[in-house]
Parts: structure tokens; sequence; C-alpha cells
């Protein structure tokens, strides 16, 4: 790793399948896939890749904290890791369980279904967590929700001078837990629908909208809202809340936008750029990643 500041991201590991289909299926539908792929994925493990390969210009490095099963899987998802450039001493390799898997289905619009099955992902051990966030040190903890409640509350609060950022994705039926771990984040970073669910009303549609539930929710770190193609909404701790446009691209695959988000957005800020320039170089990112197919950037993606 380089001298530059740290980023440790917490979370999971998969091996995806993807599918390619005209349309996503209705209920009870069965599509046919026009192509199929497998590659290594997870959401920690996506903005863990993205971190490393968009931090490497800055001098940032970025370790992961995980956990794989003892399988073909988990080899290739951590080898995987390894050639974008992220530390992978911090990923358990687990002998009762299986690499978590998951299917993303992608449609010709670019729109995506994804189910998970965590494997590993639900066995790692809280207090693996904290040791391994505490030996690293890093300047900014970067963690989701594949990894269990335990886990995440671990990591935020292993190095407390670091800045701890949550995507809360995939967001859980009941958010109570959610909503307990907000005193220890820094820097909240979810999406519409999230939001939505985390404020106690339906997803917001509009800017003002957003602010409504921004406000009912009365988070007191910064709390940036992904929009998609509508940009995102930022409303610093200390400042007048904005809107940063989203960056003009030609679809072929959402899937994985949003972690390419939260590990730009990562590196930016544990590099000292302030909220906004931070935000304003994630959409960027992000944009550009759904111009390639797949939910994980390639070591030579460049933002």
């Amino acid at each position: 790793m380089s001298g530059g500041p740290l980023v440790c991201v917490v979370g999971s590991l998969n091996e995806d399948t993807t599918l390619r289909v005209p349309g996503l299926p209705r209920p009870g539908e069965t599509v046919l896939a026009t192509d199929s792929f497998r590659a290594p994925g997870g959401k920690g493990a996506n903005q863990a890749a993205a971190a490393a390969v968009l931090g490497r210009a800055r001098g940032a490095s970025v370790a992961m904290v995980g956990a794989v099963g003892d399988d073909d899987a988990g080899e290739r998802s951590v080898a995987a890791l390894a050639v974008c450039g992220v530390g992978v001493a911090g990923v358990r390799r687990l002998d009762a369980v299986a690499t978590g898997t998951a299917v993303v289905v992608v449609d010709d619009a670019g729109e995506n279904h994804i189910v998970v099955d965590p494997g590993a992902n639900g066995a790692l051990a809280a207090g693996e967590v904290e040791r391994a966030v505490g030996d690293l040190r890093p300047a900014v903890v970067l963690a989701q929700l594949e990894v269990t409640p335990a886990c995440i509350e671990a990591a935020a609060r292993a190095v407390p001078e670091a800045c701890v950022i949550l995507n809360p994705a995939p967001m859980p039926a009941d958010p109570a837990f959610v909503l307990e771990l907000l005193d220890r984040v820094d820097v909240l970073v979810p999406n519409q629908a999230e939001l939505g669910r985390l404020a106690g009303r339906p997803t917001p549609q509009t800017p003002a909208e957003v602010a409504d539930c921004a406000a009912a929710l009365a988070f007191t770190g910064d709390l940036v809202v992904t929009m998609g193609a509508h940009g995102t909404y930022v409303v610093p701790r200390d400042g007048a809340a904005s809107h940063v446009a989203a960056w003009p691209v030609d679809v072929v695959d959402t899937s994985g936008a949003g972690d390419v988000f939260a590990g730009c957005l990562a590196v930016a800020l544990a590099c000292g750029a302030d909220l906004v320039d931070a935000v304003t170089e994630a959409n960027r990112a992000a944009g550009r990643s759904t111009e390639l197919a797949g939910a994980r950037v390639p070591a030579d993606f460049t933002g």
C-alpha cells in the first residue's frame, strides 16, 4: 500500500451471475436471457475495487475487511480485489460456509433486478471486524448493509477519529438498527428509496420531497442522496443544501453505479476534497461506469 490516506471498506464479497434480458420479468413471467457472464461482486468488494482504481492517481490506499468461503469462488473474489490494488489481509476465509452469491438481471435499458445469497458475509464476526479495522487505522471507513448489523457497528466504533461513511443498502424491512447507528455515522449516502424508508415516508421524487425527508430524518452528519439520472442532493451538516447534476452518459448497465459513487466519494473525502467537490467527482465516475457492462469497474477504469 502507498503512504497516502487509507480507506477501509467493511462489507460483502460475492460472486455474481449477470443475465442480460430484453425486459425485466413481471411476477410469474419467464424471460429468456440473451447473454450471461460470471464475475466477482458484492457491494463491499465493488466499492473497494472502485475506490482502489480511482484512488490510484491520488496515492490513496484501500483495504477490504470481509469474509469468503474456503472455495473457488472465494479465491476468485479475493484475487480480483488484489488485481485492483485492494489490500486483502482483512478478508477471512471461512470453512463452514460458501462464498456469497448474487444473480443480477439487466434489461436492454440498463435497469436491473438483483437477488443475493449472503453466504460467508453473514458469518463474519463483529470482533474480527473491530480488530481488523483497528489495526488498519484508516482515515475513512466505508460500510454497507450486506454484512450483519453487529459488524457494521463494530466497524463504526473501531477507530473513533475515522470518517465513517454508511451506504444503507440493501435497506432492511425494519430500518430501526440503521437509525440507531446514525450517531456513529459522519456521511450517510442513501438513494431516494432508502432515504424515504429511513424517514418513514414514501420515496421522495423531487428535490423538495428529498429535502422534507432529510429534515424529518434529523441526521446530524453530512447527507448525500443519490437520485440516479436526476443527480445528487447534498445536505452538509454545517451549510446550505445543494443539488449536483448527473453526468451525461449513454447507459448500458446501471448495476454497481451506486457502489462506484460510494467508493469514489470515500477516496475523495479521504484525500481532503470538500463534500460538494467529492460528490461531483463521484457523480462523474458513477455515470461513466454505467457505460460499461457489469457491476464492477475494470482495473483500468479512470472515472
